[in-house]
């Protein structure tokens, strides 16, 4: 006895059929012809193969199957969000130019101060981005507003006390 993979078992049955004319399991008499179902469903042929020769045996008055039309209309591509642009050591300005020359509304960018004893100037166009919220390369979502955090000097962007850009500031500094 032959043993057969149990993956391979449904194309072994396909297969001892065709071989025995049998189209749906009976068995064919020689004077009528074995007509081919209308759908056939195999794990190894496409949905688009072509006839096979048993099909193209079948009588001219037994329906063929029709493959589905085709879609006509493309589907709409999807639109993801933006990516947040690394701003970090531009300037204000320059990130508000970054910003309008990606298609996004500068009316998004909130500043602050990088520090909490420093207060940001009302023009701080030439103030330095140290860090920005959403981080460089992140999904920005159309309702997601922009933080930037500002030093005067970019210089001051690694300088840190516990938050705060000068040590006696510190309520932690012992100095």
């Amino acid at each position: 006895m032959v043993r057969i993979p149990r993956r391979l078992a449904p194309l072994t049955l396909v297969g001892v059929l065709a071989l025995a004319g049998c189209s749906d399991g009976t068995p064919a008499d020689d004077d009528t012809p074995a007509t081919a179902p209308a759908t056939v469903a195999t794990t190894t042929a496409p949905a688009t193969a072509a006839p096979t020769a048993t099909a193209s045996a079948a009588p001219t008055d037994a329906p063929t199957p029709t493959p589905p039309p085709a879609p006509t209309t493309t589907p709409d591509p999807v639109v993801s969000d933006p990516v947040m642009p690394a701003l970090h050591s531009k300037t204000y300005e320059q990130a508000r130019a970054e910003l309008t020359r990606r298609g996004l509304s500068p009316a998004r960018l909130t500043a602050a101060a990088q520090h909490k004893d420093v207060t940001l100037s009302r023009d701080h166009g030439s103030w330095y981005i140290c860090d920005t919220s959403p981080r460089p390369g992140g999904p920005l979502p159309a309702a997601t507003t922009v933080t930037v955090r500002l030093a005067k000097d970019f210089s001051d962007c690694t300088t840190s006390f516990h938050g705060y850009l000068y040590e006696k500031n510190d309520p932690a500094s012992t100095s």
